[in-house]
C-alpha cells in the first residue's frame, strides 16, 4: 500500500510518524503542500517524497494500490476533492491510468456524502474521527466507510489509524457525531477537568507546581486502571469510595451539584454541534 497525504500539518505527521514506526518504508509515503516549506520539513523528518502538485505526485503512485489521506481544514476538503476529480479524469482521458485510490479523511465535519458529490463515481471513502493524543500514538478514532469500502479498504484504514491509537467502526455515518462528542472533544474535558484541580489543588494551600503534577499524574493513573478493563469504570470508583470517607465527601457534592446531568448536557450540546457543522459544509 502505498500513501499520498495531502496537507503537512500535526495530524498528517502523526500518521506518517505511525506508518514508519510500524515498519512502512519511508518510500512508500507522500505529502502534498501548496506550502513549500511544509513539504520540505516533512520530507526531511521522514524521508519521504513531497511536491505542491497532486497531480505531480499521482504520476509516481499512478500503478500502485493507493490511500489518499485528506488532511486539511475542513472548508479546504471540497476544492481538494475537486481537484482530485480533475487528476483522475486527466488520467483517464490519457494514455496513462490512475489506480481508484482509497480515499480516506480525518477532516472533522466533512461527511463522506458530500464527498462522494464532489469525488468520482464510485470513490471509497473512509471518514475518521481522530482526536489530540494521536499526536502521542495515544488516539482514539471513530470510522465510517462508505457502500463502495470493500473489506480490504477497511483493513488498509485500520492499519494506518491503529498506527496512532485505537481505532473502532460506527455502522452509520451519524454515529460520527457521537464519536466527536466522546472522544474528538472528549480530551478536553479531561483537561478541564485538571485544570480546575490544579487550581482547587492551589487553594487548598499546595504550590501549583504540586498541585499541577499531582492532578496529571492522578489522571494517568486513573486512566491507565480503567485502560486494563479488568473492572468497569463505576465498579474503580465504588473500590476507591469508602463509606463516610473523603471520596464519598467529594462526590457527594458532585451528585448534588447535577455533575452528571452537566456532562450529558454538554456532550449533547458538542454532538448538536457536529451535525450543524456537518450541515454548513454540505453542498447546497
Amino acid at each position: 500500500m502505498q500513501w499520498v497525504f495531502i496537507g503537512a500539518g500535526n495530524m498528517a505527521s502523526s500518521l506518517i510518524g505511525g506508518l514508519i514506526n510500524s515498519g512502512a518504508e519511508p518510500s512508500g509515503i507522500a505529502v502534498v503542500d501548496p506550502d513549500q516549506a511544509s513539504c520540505e520539513r516533512a520530507s526531511e523528518r521522514f524521508g519521504i517524497r513531497s511536491a505542491s502538485s497532486l497531480g505531480d505526485m499521482l504520476k509516481q503512485f499512478s500503478t500502485a494500490p493507493l490511500g489518499l489521506v485528506i488532511a486539511v481544514k475542513p472548508h479546504i476538503v471540497e476544492a481538494v476533492c475537486v481537484e482530485y476529480a480533475s487528476v483522475f479524469a486527466d488520467f483517464d482521458s490519457s494514455t496513462q491510468q490512475l489506480m481508484s485510490p482509497l480515499i480516506i479523511s480525518v477532516a472533522a465535519g466533512v461527511r463522506a456524502s458530500s464527498m462522494e458529490t464532489w469525488l468520482p463515481e464510485g470513490s471509497a471513502i473512509v471518514r475518521c474521527m481522530p482526536n489530540t493524543p494521536s499526536l502521542l500514538g495515544l488516539g482514539a478514532t471513530g470510522l465510517y466507510a462508505n457502500a463502495a469500502t470493500s473489506d480490504k479498504h477497511r483493513e488498509q484504514a485500520q492499519s494506518l489509524m491503529d498506527s496512532a491509537g485505537v481505532a473502532l467502526w460506527v455502522d452509520a455515518e451519524a454515529k460520527l457525531d457521537a464519536v466527536t462528542a466522546v472522544s474528538g472533544s472528549g480530551p478536553a474535558y479531561f483537561f478541564y477537568l485538571i485544570e480546575h484541580m490544579c487550581a482547587a489543588g492551589t487553594a487548598l494551600g499546595l504550590d501549583a507546581e504540586t498541585a499541577e503534577k499531582l492532578a496529571i499524574e492522578t489522571a494517568f493513573g486513573a486512566a491507565s486502571m480503567a485502560r486494563t478493563r479488568e473492572l468497569p469504570p463505576s465498579r474503580l470508583r465504588e473500590n476507591v469510595t469508602s463509606k463516610g470517607g473523603t471520596t464519598a465527601a467529594a462526590l457527594q457534592v458532585f451528585d448534588q451539584e447535577g455533575t452528571p446531568a452537566i456532562i450529558h448536557k454538554a456532550m449533547q450540546a458538542a454532538h448538536d454541534r457536529a451535525v450543524e457543522f456537518g450541515d454548513q459544509l454540505a453542498p447546497d
